[in-house]
């Protein structure tokens, strides 16, 4: 059943680029509308939570990240209406590939050698995919801004890796898509598209409604209590998914058409990173087998020392 739930997440997600691209509003409109509509879900989800009573201190990484969530959403919606879904799509899940770079500098880790392939071969798919899109007409922002947003989001990864001290998920995600809304009411005021909405057919409110409360209030709450019910690995593998959803709804719903290019620098980038995380879990299962193995010799050995004297 947790599979089934995570599956639908993925679709959820995955079908975000379809519906930005339905909806006729401005990225900045739907990056805060999508805030605004989600909060009342994850507010009752997190009132729902007995142990939300945090102090401030704790918030404060959280109100930071939100503010580059924002940021995020809006990049990324940019994208998606200004090239092609699946190009986007590809450009923006080069997430994994900057926290690779970023997280010796940042959190002081190791970088491998099955890590340093994994970044090589994703830059050569992204330039695959960058150059066919420059050479088939699209607009150079829509590229670069879905590149921002996947770099906005790794920064998001990094900050909650390095807290220290964590809340619930729930509180978490409350205050996030809080400090989101917050950061982009001032440009969405500036900008006034929103005004737009009263001009919206029933299917586009419909449409923006569910970015908010499915996509963002409901799928946000599924994906977070998995992580009690499933092993990391295994929700890092499903995520996966959402990508290639991405790229089929793109295909069926809108139209898009998938080059040469695009397929042979979509699969350097997901294979590469998906073969990276599998690869690091075995490392990982190995060593704890080894830790496992010596804290039972070392158990052992006291045992008998203990016997002898």
């Amino acid at each position: 059943m947790n599979r089934i739930k995570l599956l639908l997440v993925m679709i959820m997600w995955g079908s975000l680029g379809v519906f930005t691209r339905s909806i006729p509003l401005s990225a900045l409109s739907l990056a805060f509308l999508r805030a605004f509509i989600a909060l009342p879900v994850l507010f009752v989800v997190m009132k729902m939570k007995k142990e939300n009573n945090v102090k401030w201190p704790l918030i404060k990484p959280y109100l930071i990240s939100g503010v580059l969530l924002g940021f995020g959403w809006l990049t990324l919606f940019y994208g998606f209406k200004h090239t092609s879904i699946s190009s986007a799509v590809m450009i923006y899940n080069m997430c994994p590939v900057y926290v690779m770079i970023a997280a010796p500098q940042v959190l002081k880790e190791t970088i491998s050698k099955v890590q340093i392939a994994v970044i090589s071969i994703s830059f050569l798919g992204l330039l695959l995919i960058v150059g066919h899109n420059l050479l088939d007409g699209y607009g150079f922002m829509g590229l670069a801004l879905s590149a921002i947003s996947g770099m906005l989001y790794a920064t998001i990864v990094l900050i909650n890796r390095s807290i220290k001290v964590r809340v619930d998920n729930q509180t978490a995600t409350f205050v996030q898509i809080f400090a989101a809304m917050i950061v982009l009411l001032p440009f969405v005021l500036i900008d006034g598209n929103i005004l737009m909405v009263v001009y919206l057919d029933a299917r586009a409110v419909i449409y923006t409604i569910l970015l908010g409360v499915l996509h963002t209030g409901v799928a946000y709450t599924i994906f977070f209590s998995l992580y009690t019910h499933m092993k990391s690995v295994e929700i890092v593998s499903y995520s996966f998914l959402e990508p290639l959803f991405g790229i089929l709804f793109s295909v069926i719903f809108v139209g898009e058409t998938l080059t040469f290019p695009q397929i042979i620098g979509g699969i350097m980038i997901f294979g590469s990173n998906y073969i990276g995380e599998m690869l690091k879990d075995r490392k990982s299962a190995r060593q704890r087998n080894d830790t496992a193995f010596t804290d039972y010799c070392q158990s052992q050995a006291a045992d008998q020392s203990q016997a002898d004297h």
